[in-house]
């Protein structure tokens, strides 16, 4: 369950960070600032979502995405816009999730800790 918790996690930051970078720098100049992060926060959790969904995991695309979201999460939540925080906010579940899925799959036996 984890898994699909993170999965859903991803897409929902993927839609809230792609909207902030994009949505958001064309009608805010508050967003301008994160727009770098956000759109790179999104291009990993789709990426992550999408092999999570696949059935891949890899303890270490799950620490680099968790990164990332908490780094756009601390970013937006300096922002006064409803679509960076509700950037923040996304970007805040997503890293929760991935944690989780990292202590998972780093329970795997597996050297390069790769679950399937």
């Amino acid at each position: 369950m984890i898994y699909k918790n993170c999965i859903d996690a991803c897409f929902e930051c993927v839609k809230a960070c792609e909207r902030c970078a994009c949505e958001g720098y064309k009608t805010s100049k508050e967003c301008t600032s994160a727009h770098d992060l956000a759109t790179t926060c999104a291009d990993i959790c789709a990426l992550v979502g999408r092999l999570t969904a696949k059935g891949l995991c890899c303890s270490d695309l799950y620490e680099l995405c968790a990164n990332y979201c908490e780094d756009c999460a601390r970013k937006c939540e300096k922002i006064d816009h409803e679509y960076a925080k509700a950037c923040a906010a996304a970007a805040k579940k997503c890293a929760e999730a991935c944690r989780q899925c990292q202590a998972d799959c780093e329970k795997c036996d597996n050297t390069k800790k790769v679950c399937g």
